[in-house]
């Protein structure tokens, strides 16, 4: 019994957030999807889960940072676990029955792209949850006038 258990959990499972996330700074990658179909990444090569990075009109700036961070607070559920400039490690519950989907916004090195990153704790597949997330962010940021489509 106890390794049906086991694996029952190994199979709801999905990764967190990006591994590696150092302490400071923003030069680094956002982490590609594993192969469950719950998640959409900027840096995925798959195309299944490749989603396209957030055009900026413009180089990042503070206060545009602060315009996006505000956007993705206000996605449905969104919980801020971390962040710091150009970064953003965020928990998004959905609204039945409170699964987490993990949501992370990078700063490109360009500073006129945003890397994202969104995928389910929970489950093999989400049901288009994660792309639909994403696509709702980019709209907010172009309606902001931050972002280009």
């Amino acid at each position: 019994m106890r390794y049906i258990t086991a694996l029952a959990i190994l199979l709801l499972s999905g990764c967190a957030s990006t591994s590696n996330v150092p302490p400071t700074g923003t030069q680094f990658t956002l982490d590609g999807c594993t192969p469950f179909l719950n998640c959409v990444s900027t840096s995925s090569t798959v195309s299944y889960y490749a989603i396209e990075p957030i055009r900026l009109v413009e180089p990042l700036s503070e206060s545009t940072w602060a315009i996006i961070k505000a956007e993705a607070l206000e996605l449905p559920g969104a919980s801020l676990n971390a962040a710091r400039y150009g970064y953003a490690d965020i928990t998004c519950y959905s609204d039945t029955f409170g699964f987490p989907d993990y949501l992370e916004v990078l700063i490109d090195a360009d500073k006129q792209r945003l890397n994202v990153r969104s995928q389910s704790l929970l489950g093999f597949y989400d049901m288009g949850v994660n792309r639909r997330r994403v696509e709702l962010l980019r709209n907010q940021l172009v309606e902001r006038g931050i972002a280009v489509d």
